[in-house]
């Protein structure tokens, strides 16, 4: 069995902006470092053997501000980082529905195949992450590793694991810091993959 800790970075800038990060980097605000800080101290406690993370400023903040309490050096995968938004990076709903309303309509009825300029379609994304387990579990069996990651990501990889259909993906909500824990059996026969927490935000002030 290998337990997966899921943590979604700090609170951005672009977050209280309500802009579109994507792959664009974007300062952690003030109570971004405080939450990175507070999920740190309340990882302390878990005996974690690997921490991989996003190597976007926001992840690498927030992982390095875990991995401080064991010892450890994140490892950075470019696999996890968000969904590329493309054009619509740095944007705000508002801007983007004046200057791309038929394709942001279009995206709302399908976010499947409904390609931005220059971004991700969300299965794509599941592809890379998907790609980055396959490497990394068999690496860690009976162990206990983190992932920082962003939110559009993670839902979508959580949504994967649970056999939760992709369009459903935004049912999932994972606030800025929040915990989900799954628990991956290798030769399970009735689930392979197993959600222990969603979302856990109780670590944070």
């Amino acid at each position: 069995m290998t337990r997966l800790i899921l943590v979604r970075h700090g609170e951005t800038v672009w977050n209280q902006e309500r802009r579109y990060q994507g792959q664009k980097d974007s300062p952690l605000s003030a109570r971004g470092i405080l939450q990175a800080q507070e999920t740190g101290k309340f990882l302390a406690r878990e005996n974690v053997s690997a921490i991989y993370s996003s190597d976007l400023k926001r992840a690498w903040f927030t992982a390095q501000s875990i991995a401080k309490y064991h010892g450890l050096t994140p490892q950075a995968d470019l696999r996890l980082r968000e969904m590329s938004f493309g054009v619509w990076e740095g944007m705000t709903r508002d801007e983007i529905m004046v200057k791309y309303p038929d394709l942001f309509y279009a995206r709302y009825q399908d976010s499947m195949t409904t390609r931005i300029p220059e971004g991700e379609l969300p299965p794509e994304v599941v592809e890379r992450f998907q790609e980055f387990l396959d490497e990394c579990l068999p690496k860690h069996e009976n162990e206990t590793i983190v992932i920082v990651s962003h939110g559009g990501c993670l839902r979508l990889i959580i949504a994967r694991l649970l056999h939760i259909p992709l369009e459903k993906s935004y049912c999932i909500h994972l606030n800025n810091a929040g915990i989900s824990e799954l628990l991956y059996t290798r030769k399970g026969l009735q689930c392979t993959w197993e959600a222990l927490t969603i979302n856990s935000r109780g670590h944070l002030s």
